[in-house]
């Protein structure tokens, strides 16, 4: 595992990076910038509520993200409508985030982001990774990988960088009733796993980090409608694809 960056309040941060393609590293650098500010948020979200309500799903998870996508882009759309050809059939869709970053800049991109949230106890033992991650990870990018033609159509797009991402945030929780050890080590295991989990399905993410809780913010992130559950980190699992060009769609 790389060395962790500390965040003040927040606790370690670590990152894994594969891949190299244009734009991916002006992208990773927005990423990397939106995974901390949303930390952030969810930091000041515990520190106010001793709840770790943003770990119930896609929605709530929103209440963190999109406070850092207003600090962070030039202006952003949220349930953009477009429509999609997965699967052979073409249908109308909505992507989570349409984002414009370094507007009216010789550097300017159109970003559009799907997110998912799962779940995840840990330790992570044998074929204990769950299935359902996998489903939304797999439907996350067959989503994006279908609005490709969609976004072609558009003049605009002749002359504009357009790049897609996938990311699925998933909480890490560990059963206290169970009453096992969890360490560091469990939290970066559970990161490697999941990132092989992935692979294994030929869609591997390529931007990925995980939050490990500090002890202090572990101890009063509580879980409303889990009272066994205990929080102990995030992992935040993203595709970054290449850019959208007119022999992708043909």
């Amino acid at each position: 595992m790389p060395t962790p960056e500390h965040i003040y309040k927040a606790g370690n941060l670590y990152f894994h990076r594969t891949e190299q393609f244009r734009l991916k590293g002006i992208v990773s650098k927005f990423l990397e910038k939106l995974i901390k500010q949303t930390i952030k948020n969810a930091v000041k979200h515990i520190e106010l509520t001793e709840c770790a309500t943003f770990c119930y799903g896609e929605l709530q998870m929103h209440s963190i993200i999109v406070p850092a996508l207003a600090k962070l882009t030039d202006c952003f759309i949220l349930e953009y409508p477009i429509r999609r050809g997965c699967k052979k059939y073409d249908k109308s869709g909505r992507v989570d985030y349409y984002c414009i970053n370094d507007c009216n800049k010789q550097k300017e991109y159109h970003l559009f982001i799907e997110l998912k949230c799962g779940q995840q106890g840990i330790p992570i033992r044998c074929n204990s990774f769950r299935r359902k991650n996998i489903e939304l990870w797999k439907e996350a990018n067959s989503q994006l990988n279908g609005i490709a033609k969609e976004i072609f159509l558009y003049k605009d797009c002749h002359y504009k960088n357009v790049m897609r991402v996938c990311i699925e945030v998933i909480p890490l929780y560990a059963d206290i009733s169970k009453a096992e050890k969890i360490d560091t080590k469990t939290l970066q295991d559970a990161f490697q796993t999941s990132i092989k989990a992935f692979q294994e399905h030929n869609i591997q993410p390529n931007f990925s980090a995980l939050w490990e809780f500090r002890p202090q913010l572990r101890e009063i992130a509580n879980a409303d409608l889990y009272a066994n559950r205990q929080y102990w980190g995030l992992l935040f699992l993203c595709r970054i694809m290449p850019p959208i060009h007119s022999g992708e769609v043909l």
